[in-house]
């Protein structure tokens, strides 16, 4: 935990460690709420089994706060047990916003902090909220081996995190790429030049051969550009 006892005047300094994560997993997965006059509220809603990570929050914050569990049927499952953390102090609430948590929904457009801050516990705190880390099904990771180091640097011995996600990245440790597996070649991006081959011919066979690329590269990007997941390129 953070070198101190927390107290206001240090509450979410990123340049520690604990701060750092806690913004980074708050961007990610929080909801600050503005009510009438100042009112208002941060919550970070997770699944129960990490209530710890909750408890470490509410230890890191020198303001008075609680935790709840509620039971529902939601889209995902039919019994969700979920935890909640939820912070009212404007103090507190106001600090947080200027280091960058939008209030209302969550923002597609967060960014990094521009003042100073722990990068790589920063970035642990983004992917114990919205990533993942560990194997698939079939046994393999889900990261190369850059990716290996990468778990190692973000995951390391006494960092808070999420307890089951830091054990997944202790698996990683030991992997070894099987003789044989090869390695996947760099992922070719669309340009804007070939979106506009591709809306002009209108035929992900004839884009194929023009373009050098797979039908199917060519059928979901298509479909992709004609469905709103792939903005438009701008007309030359």
């Amino acid at each position: 935990m953070a070198a101190c006892e927390p107290t206001a005047d240090r509450f979410m300094d990123l340049t520690v460690p604990e701060y750092a994560y806690m913004f980074g997993f708050l961007q990610a997965d929080g909801h600050l709420r503005q009510g009438a006059g100042n009112k208002g509220r941060l919550s970070v809603e997770i699944n129960v089994r990490d209530l710890d990570l909750l408890r470490a929050f509410q230890r890191l914050t020198p303001y008075n706060s609680s935790i709840t569990e509620r039971i529902r049927s939601t889209n995902f499952a039919e019994r969700s047990h979920t935890a909640i953390w939820t912070l009212c102090s404007l103090e507190a609430r106001t600090t947080i916003n200027r280091l960058g948590l939008p209030y209302g929904r969550k923002s597609m457009t967060i960014s990094p902090p521009e003042c100073a801050f722990s990068r790589r516990d920063y970035l642990r705190g983004v992917v114990d909220a919205d990533g993942s880390v560990g194997h698939t099904g079939q046994g393999w990771p889900f990261v190369s081996e850059n990716a290996q180091k990468l778990a190692a640097d973000l995951y390391y011995d006494g960092c808070l995190s999420l307890d089951r996600k830091k054990a997944a990245a202790d698996t990683l440790k030991t992997w070894v790429r099987p003789v044989g597996m090869r390695v996947a070649p760099p992922r070719r991006r669309w340009t804007a030049w070939e979106d506009r081959v591709l809306l002009r011919l209108n035929d992900d066979a004839a884009a194929a051969k023009e373009l050098g690329r797979t039908r199917k590269s060519c059928a979901i990007r298509l479909w992709r550009l004609r469905n709103g997941q792939a903005p438009m390129p701008s007309a030359r």
